[in-house]
């Protein structure tokens, strides 16, 4: 009877002992993946250097503690870009391995790309090789998104959309957007609530189930908001190199423009606001005993909009470093702690790095640019990464702004302006402030980039600048035709002489709106001849 209750013990631990390993095989198999991403950061805005050797590459006044402890645990990557000069064709191209170019969306209101109504539900996502892992993955998107097409279609399980359209700008600004009505106070550009989302979030699966959560923060894009009470704190500590006496004096006094753009006590209460919010997802996944088994990769959409950007020449919206290089910052299983890469990479290089990090073995689509970064994760400056195409394509045959093609390979950057043919040539290794221009002095090595650029932009059938002008115009007279049919509604059933106020009140707005289109159809023709850079 005994060896009988025995060897009953003795299976009851062996069963015990099985369902522990098994639970632990569930929970850790398989990674969890965080990608969170800011919407305009400078690569020099935090407090994290981001080139050990560069003092200018991190702020002097912006505080971000939980960037430098996610530093810590993790690499830095000091050549790291987005996809894009803005925003919308960066949350494109992050989405699905692939340049701007390629899926041809290559700037904000990209024109063309709407007038042929182009859609990217079909294409294979970051979610999508999550997903082709293990079916147990959820998949969740947070925030902003692509702003004309909903993260739902791109496969992700969970998001925070609404039922109106897809979260753009304004979901940062409004908490009804038809009715436009503000964010409470307590809760600027939606941080706060954003993160409440996040950390539910893993509350919910952590240690239940693999998951992977891109968390994309609106701030900190304009209009700037914060705690007043971190605005003070802000005014207080002793000013930066580039904090000014116009920063200190009253919100009430500024003009509005000034007030929401450089306002920089403003701007570095919100940039520790959203720094608050990382801190928040790291402590909810060390709560959860997970942070070992999660990769959490920061960056941003686009260059910083606020000049300087430290060492770096331009801002958002032009193709200048300080228009695309950005923070980067990942930690997780096997990624080097506290060490600097200066190996480049992009954005696009996400998609493969997930399916590689997710341990997919589901075939990749052959029109990707981006390669896996795990090698260079886990083994920094002596990792490799292997990608379909050579170098770093941007192409921005853009309406509003000058209308460049870009080519970074290695240590040199080409830059030809595509509408007068103009070239630069920069050797970033030793000149990331991009100040000397060797276009004369090295003519071989541009003929090579610009064959190489060309190659790359026949290939993918690039949007051609003169029919982005036309979509443009055409644009505008949709608009214009638009603007008169709400007028003849809005006018019709009215009274000519009992209703004279209201049907003044929609000519004039009429009026405004044609003389709107007019100056809009103006400003292309001036940039159809501009030759600024």
């Amino acid at each position: 009877m005994r060896k009988i209750t025995i060897l009953f013990l003795f299976l009851i631990i062996q069963f015990s002992i099985a369902g522990e390993s098994s639970k632990n095989i569930s929970n850790y198999e398989f990674p969890n993946i965080i990608i969170f991403y800011v919407d305009d950061l400078g690569w020099a805005d935090t407090s994290v250097l981001m080139m050990n050797n560069e003092k200018e590459s991190a702020s002097d006044f912006n505080q971000t503690p939980s960037l430098e402890r996610l530093a810590s645990i993790g690499t830095k990557f000091s050549n790291a870009y987005s996809p894009a000069p803005t925003c919308t064709p960066s949350r494109k191209s992050i989405q699905l391995g692939k340049t701007p170019g390629r899926i041809q969306y290559t700037f904000v209101n990209d024109v063309l790309a709407l007038k042929r109504n182009l859609t990217w539900g079909n294409f294979t996502s970051m979610a999508d090789v999550v997903k082709s892992a293990s079916t147990n993955y959820i998949t969740a998107h947070f925030g902003k998104g692509m702003e004309n097409e909903f993260m739902k279609v791109l496969g992700y399980d969970v998001t925070d959309e609404f039922d109106i359209g897809p979260n753009g700008n304004f979901h940062g600004e409004y908490d009804s957007i038809p009715g436009r009505n503000p964010l409470p106070k307590n809760d600027p550009k939606r941080i706060y609530s954003l993160t409440d989302t996040s950390v539910n979030f893993i509350n919910k699966h952590a240690n239940n189930r693999p998951f992977y959560m891109m968390v994309s923060h609106y701030g900190v894009h304009v209009p700037h908001e914060a705690s007043s009470e971190l605005i003070e704190k802000y005014r207080n500590l002793p000013r930066g190199k580039y904090c000014t006496d116009k920063d200190y004096i009253d919100l009430s006094q500024m003009p509005e423009g000034f007030r929401i753009t450089s306002w920089r006590l403003q701007y570095a209460a919100m940039l520790e606001e959203i720094d608050m919010s990382l801190g928040s997802i790291m402590d909810a996944l060390t709560k959860h005993d997970i942070l070992d088994n999660t990769y959490i990769i920061f960056t941003s959409d686009n260059g910083g909009g606020m000049n300087p950007n430290g060492p770096l020449r331009g801002c958002k919206a032009n193709l200048y470093e300080g228009g695309i290089r950005v923070p980067f910052i990942v930690s997780g299983p096997s990624v080097l702690k506290n060490y600097q890469c200066d190996i480049p990479i992009a954005q696009w290089d996400l998609l493969p790095t997930l399916h590689d990090l997710s341990g997919s073995i589901d075939k990749l689509p052959s029109d990707l640019d981006g390669g896996s970064l795990r090698s260079v994760f886990e083994n920094g400056n002596n990792g490799n990464i292997s990608r379909p195409v050579e170098g770093f394509v941007f192409h921005y045959p853009c309406y509003f702004a000058p209308p460049l093609s870009v080519i970074r390979l290695g240590d040199f950057k080409y830059m030809r302006h595509i509408r007068t043919g103009e070239a630069k040539l920069f050797n970033l290794k030793n000149d990331y402030s991009e100040k000397n221009n060797l276009i004369n002095s090295m003519p071989e090595k541009a003929k090579e980039l610009n064959d190489i650029l060309n190659e790359y932009l026949i290939k993918i059938d690039a949007e051609d600048l003169n029919e982005v002008y036309q979509a443009r115009y055409d644009q505008l007279d949709k608009f214009e035709a638009q603007s008169y049919n709400n007028y003849e509604k809005s006018i019709s059933g009215l009274d000519p002489e009992k209703d004279i106020e209201r049907i003044n009140h929609f000519k004039n707005k009429l009026n405004n709106d044609i003389k709107r289109f007019a100056q809009n159809r103006e400003e292309v023709k001036e940039n159809m001849v501009n030759n600024n850079w």
